[in-house]
């Protein structure tokens, strides 16, 4: 039992567990009155970035895989939530 405590993946899942609750927590008290929030849009934005980068990284074991293809899909991340967030600040 201790051993999967001790696993990375065990500390990568709570991570993920603990942002998943701290955007729901950021969404739900900042878009209260169904206004939007710009700032609460980003953060929420910039966790589910966070979460895609450490299931890529980890569970699909992309750390590990040649450097050419962690360049690729931490390139592909960054550009598609460069373009989300654009996207909805030129919508504003």
């Amino acid at each position: 039992m201790t051993s999967y405590l001790r696993h990375p993946l065990t500390l990568v899942w709570a991570v993920l567990t603990t942002v998943t609750v701290a955007s729901w927590l950021t969404a739900r008290d900042g878009g209260s009155a169904h206004q939007v929030n710009v700032a609460v849009t980003a953060v929420v934005l910039a966790i589910a970035a966070v979460k895609t980068f450490l299931v890529i990284w980890h569970f699909m074991e992309v750390r590990h895989a040649p450097t050419w293809l962690r360049a690729t899909t931490t390139g592909w991340l960054t550009v598609l939530f460069a373009l989300l967030l654009c996207f909805y600040f030129t919508s504003l």
